[in-house]
Protein backbone atom coordinates (compact mmCIF):
# COMPACT_ATOMS: atom_id res chain seq x y z
CA UNK A 1 0.00 0.00 0.00
CA UNK A 2 1.21 3.09 -1.00
CA UNK A 3 2.09 6.30 1.32
CA UNK A 4 -0.72 8.64 1.63
CA UNK A 5 1.34 10.87 3.48
CA UNK A 6 5.09 11.30 3.38
CA UNK A 7 7.26 13.22 5.27
CA UNK A 8 10.12 12.34 4.39
CA UNK A 9 10.13 13.96 0.91
CA UNK A 10 13.19 16.52 0.66
CA UNK A 11 14.52 15.03 3.96
CA UNK A 12 17.45 13.61 5.36
CA UNK A 13 18.14 12.53 8.96
CA UNK A 14 20.23 14.16 11.02
CA UNK A 15 23.36 11.92 12.03
CA UNK A 16 25.90 11.70 14.13
CA UNK A 17 28.81 13.97 13.09
CA UNK A 18 31.50 11.70 14.55
CA UNK A 19 29.72 8.40 13.35
CA UNK A 20 29.73 4.91 13.94
CA UNK A 21 28.66 3.62 17.29
CA UNK A 22 26.79 6.88 18.64
CA UNK A 23 23.21 6.81 20.11
CA UNK A 24 21.05 9.64 18.36
CA UNK A 25 17.43 10.12 18.31
CA UNK A 26 15.03 12.08 15.26
CA UNK A 27 12.20 13.84 16.69
CA UNK A 28 9.16 15.13 14.88
CA UNK A 29 5.51 16.81 15.46
CA UNK A 30 2.97 15.79 13.65
CA UNK A 31 -0.60 17.84 13.66
CA UNK A 32 -3.21 15.49 12.22
CA UNK A 33 -5.55 18.29 12.81
CA UNK A 34 -4.32 19.59 9.66
CA UNK A 35 -6.16 18.31 6.43
CA UNK A 36 -3.12 17.42 4.49
CA UNK A 37 -2.13 15.08 7.33
CA UNK A 38 -5.21 13.46 8.29
CA UNK A 39 -5.48 9.45 8.01
CA UNK A 40 -8.36 7.04 7.06
CA UNK A 41 -8.41 4.01 8.13
CA UNK A 42 -5.37 1.69 6.48
CA UNK A 43 -3.69 4.66 5.38
CA UNK A 44 -0.40 5.14 6.27
CA UNK A 45 2.31 7.89 6.81
CA UNK A 46 5.94 8.13 6.03
CA UNK A 47 7.31 9.60 8.99
CA UNK A 48 11.16 8.93 8.77
CA UNK A 49 14.02 7.76 6.37
CA UNK A 50 16.31 5.39 8.18
CA UNK A 51 19.59 4.88 6.52
CA UNK A 52 20.96 0.97 6.22
CA UNK A 53 23.05 0.34 8.67
CA UNK A 54 21.76 2.24 11.47
CA UNK A 55 19.56 0.03 14.30
CA UNK A 56 16.15 1.58 15.42
CA UNK A 57 15.74 0.17 18.78
CA UNK A 58 12.50 1.99 19.51
CA UNK A 59 9.94 4.27 18.45
CA UNK A 60 8.08 6.08 21.01
CA UNK A 61 5.09 8.78 20.92
CA UNK A 62 4.31 11.55 23.40
CA UNK A 63 0.89 12.21 22.25
CA UNK A 64 0.26 16.00 22.88
CA UNK A 65 -3.59 16.39 21.73
CA UNK A 66 -5.57 13.09 22.15
CA UNK A 67 -7.61 12.33 19.23
CA UNK A 68 -10.63 10.93 21.38
CA UNK A 69 -11.98 8.20 18.37
CA UNK A 70 -8.88 6.61 17.22
CA UNK A 71 -7.46 3.55 19.77
CA UNK A 72 -5.50 1.49 16.84
CA UNK A 73 -2.74 2.62 15.14
CA UNK A 74 0.47 1.31 14.65
CA UNK A 75 4.31 1.76 13.63
CA UNK A 76 6.16 0.01 11.63
CA UNK A 77 9.48 -0.87 9.04
CA UNK A 78 9.12 0.08 5.33
CA UNK A 79 10.99 -0.12 2.23
CA UNK A 80 11.50 2.99 0.47
CA UNK A 81 9.11 1.30 -2.20
CA UNK A 82 6.38 1.50 0.58
CA UNK A 83 5.76 -2.05 0.82
CA UNK A 84 5.48 -3.24 4.37
CA UNK A 85 8.73 -5.17 5.52
CA UNK A 86 6.94 -5.38 9.51
CA UNK A 87 4.03 -2.57 9.44
CA UNK A 88 2.95 -2.91 13.24
CA UNK A 89 7.01 -4.01 14.59
CA UNK A 90 7.57 -1.30 16.60
CA UNK A 91 3.72 -0.71 18.09
CA UNK A 92 0.78 -2.70 17.01
CA UNK A 93 -2.74 -1.15 18.39
CA UNK A 94 -1.44 1.87 20.08
CA UNK A 95 -4.43 3.90 21.41
CA UNK A 96 -4.22 7.30 21.27
CA UNK A 97 -7.27 8.59 22.74
CA UNK A 98 -5.58 10.04 25.34
CA UNK A 99 -2.29 11.63 25.99
CA UNK A 100 1.06 10.56 27.50
CA UNK A 101 4.16 8.87 26.49
CA UNK A 102 3.28 5.82 24.47
CA UNK A 103 5.92 2.54 23.53
CA UNK A 104 5.96 -0.34 22.53
CA UNK A 105 4.11 -3.35 23.52
CA UNK A 106 5.06 -6.40 24.44
CA UNK A 107 4.76 -9.07 21.50
CA UNK A 108 5.75 -6.85 19.32
CA UNK A 109 8.43 -7.81 16.65
CA UNK A 110 10.93 -4.94 17.59
CA UNK A 111 10.15 -4.77 21.24
CA UNK A 112 12.79 -4.13 23.98
CA UNK A 113 10.20 -5.46 26.47
CA UNK A 114 10.49 -8.36 25.27
CA UNK A 115 14.75 -8.09 24.48
CA UNK A 116 14.68 -7.71 20.68
CA UNK A 117 17.10 -5.60 19.63
CA UNK A 118 14.77 -3.40 17.24
CA UNK A 119 15.70 -3.58 13.51
CA UNK A 120 18.40 -2.38 11.30
CA UNK A 121 18.06 -2.78 7.14
CA UNK A 122 20.64 -3.99 5.09
CA UNK A 123 19.17 -0.87 2.43
CA UNK A 124 17.53 2.23 3.26
CA UNK A 125 13.92 2.22 5.10
CA UNK A 126 11.21 4.08 6.58
CA UNK A 127 9.48 4.58 9.68
CA UNK A 128 5.88 4.32 9.22
CA UNK A 129 2.70 4.77 10.92
CA UNK A 130 -0.51 3.73 10.57
CA UNK A 131 -4.20 4.43 11.33
CA UNK A 132 -5.91 1.25 11.77
CA UNK A 133 -8.98 2.59 13.33
CA UNK A 134 -12.30 2.56 11.73
CA UNK A 135 -12.44 6.60 12.57
CA UNK A 136 -10.02 9.22 10.43
CA UNK A 137 -7.34 10.65 12.46
CA UNK A 138 -7.73 14.34 12.21
CA UNK A 139 -7.45 15.71 16.03
CA UNK A 140 -4.27 14.42 17.61
CA UNK A 141 -1.08 15.76 18.00
CA UNK A 142 2.00 13.79 18.03
CA UNK A 143 5.60 13.82 18.95
CA UNK A 144 7.23 11.27 17.63
CA UNK A 145 10.65 9.62 19.06
CA UNK A 146 13.01 7.35 17.01
CA UNK A 147 15.46 5.99 19.43
CA UNK A 148 18.69 5.14 17.16
CA UNK A 149 22.24 3.73 17.22
CA UNK A 150 24.55 4.20 14.18
CA UNK A 151 26.40 1.10 13.51
CA UNK A 152 27.66 1.75 9.96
Amino acid sequence: MAFKVNLCTNESPALPWDGRNKHFVMKKRVDFTQAANQLAQNEIMALFDVPAGVLVEEVLMNVVTADADVSDVDIGSFTTAEAAISADGFMDGADISSTGLKRDLAGETYSRQDQAAGYMGTSDWIVGFTNKDADTLNGAVIDFYVVCVDLR
